[in-house]
């Protein structure tokens, strides 16, 4: 397979393998690849509302009280047998 990559990209490519951290091309894609498996998916529509949320300023510092408020809901929701919704599994 031949690919042609934009110069921001094989610059990236090219100084990972100067760095030492890999030897050539095929191992810097393999492991670019294996990163991307690993990030769960997020649907797009969901990150353009999380955006417009933030842009209105509907957000929180994330404080311990915050994370415990968090936890009592998902204790709550367990409890009730509320099932886990799939894009916030990973």
């Amino acid at each position: 397979m031949q690919i042609t990559l934009p110069p921001d990209a094989q610059a990236i490519i090219d100084r990972e393998i100067e760095s030492g951290r890999y030897e050539n091309v095929q191992d810097v894609i393999v492991q670019a690849l294996h990163l991307l498996s690993d990030v769960p998916y997020v649907a797009d529509e969901l990150l353009v509302e999380a955006r417009a949320q933030a842009d209105r300023g509907e957000t929180r510092e994330l404080t311990e009280e915050v994370w415990a408020e968090i936890r009592e809901r998902a204790n709550e929701d367990a409890r009730n047998g509320v099932p886990i919704p799939e894009d916030v599994k990973y």
